[in-house]
């Protein structure tokens, strides 16, 4: 079944690089903003600072994550209805409906992981990015490093593997 999937998705560019851009601008999205968290909880950031990011990564972040569960799943929801021939063909042949679904979520669960992983370097850099423009603004003191650790990444992973995990099923 995993062969079967991986040769669906490669027949498929469009669809997959669709999927795939929202997978990675998502995760992307995600990363930027939780990385914030991260870097609040660092050892040596005043509280000032850790508040002020806190709250910006909190609220935006929040928004964010939300907005990219939703792209990310009408996305993928939108390439599986498309391919309604296609399953009713699997159907005729012999398929099991739990096969199917198999396939399925193994084709998004695949791309989102490549999305998410591809995610992790622009993420860094909008992280960075981001903070220059708190530090510029006089929001977070002038001494606060970025970091980009363990928030930033299993939140970015996990909110897109659920939403097209979700999608898929």
């Amino acid at each position: 079944m995993f062969a079967l999937a991986l040769r669906s998705v490669l027949l498929r560019p469009g669809r997959l690089l669709a999927t795939l851009l929202s997978a990675f601008l998502g995760a992307a999205v995600v990363m930027t903003f939780n990385s914030l968290h991260d870097t609040a909880r660092a050892p040596g950031v005043d509280h000032v600072s850790a508040e002020t990011l806190t709250t910006a990564a909190s609220v935006v972040g929040g928004y964010g994550t939300l907005l990219v569960f939703f792209a990310v799943a009408s996305t993928l929801t939108m390439n599986v209805r498309q391919r309604a021939d296609e399953i009713a063909l699997l159907r005729h042949t012999g398929a099991i409906p739990a096969q199917i679904k198999r396939m399925i979520v193994g084709e998004s669960v695949m791309v989102a992981l490549a999305g998410s992983v591809l995610a992790v370097g622009p993420a860094m850099l909008g992280g960075h990015a981001l903070l220059d423009v708190f530090k510029d603004g006089g929001q977070v003191a002038g001494g606060v490093d970025h970091v980009f650790g363990p928030i930033a990444l299993m939140s970015g992973v996990a909110v897109t593997l659920l939403a097209s995990a979700g999608a898929a099923f």
